[in-house]
């Protein structure tokens, strides 16, 4: 048996196997950015537009492969979140807006 529900503009997938149910890798990739933006923020001191390492916000989050820290950032930046001059987020700047989705 299978359900969806719609979140965030995002279609969610729960589907059951063995009485167990799997939540899609989806949402994982939503809390997975959620909490990297708050690791950038808090490196940012609150502060938009301070850049803020790649190295440090994956420490804070635990996250150990860059290619993954990579999508979720590119994921942050089409939100708006953030934003980075170069192309592999080493070093990017925490936004406005940002700051505010942290807060919520």
């Amino acid at each position: 048996m299978a359900s969806s529900r719609t979140k965030a503009g995002g279609v969610i997938y729960k589907h059951r196997r063995g009485g167990k149910t799997i939540v899609s890798e989806i949402r994982a990739i939503h809390e997975k950015a959620r909490r990297g933006l708050r690791a950038a923020t808090v490196e940012a001191y609150g502060r938009p537009g301070a850049y803020v390492s790649r190295h440090r916000v994956m420490q804070r989050t635990n996250i150990t492969d860059v290619k993954e820290f990579q999508a979720i950032a590119e994921y942050l930046d089409r939100e708006g979140w953030i934003t980075e001059d170069g192309d592999d987020y080493g070093y990017f700047v925490v936004t406005a807006s940002g700051i505010d989705e942290t807060a919520r």
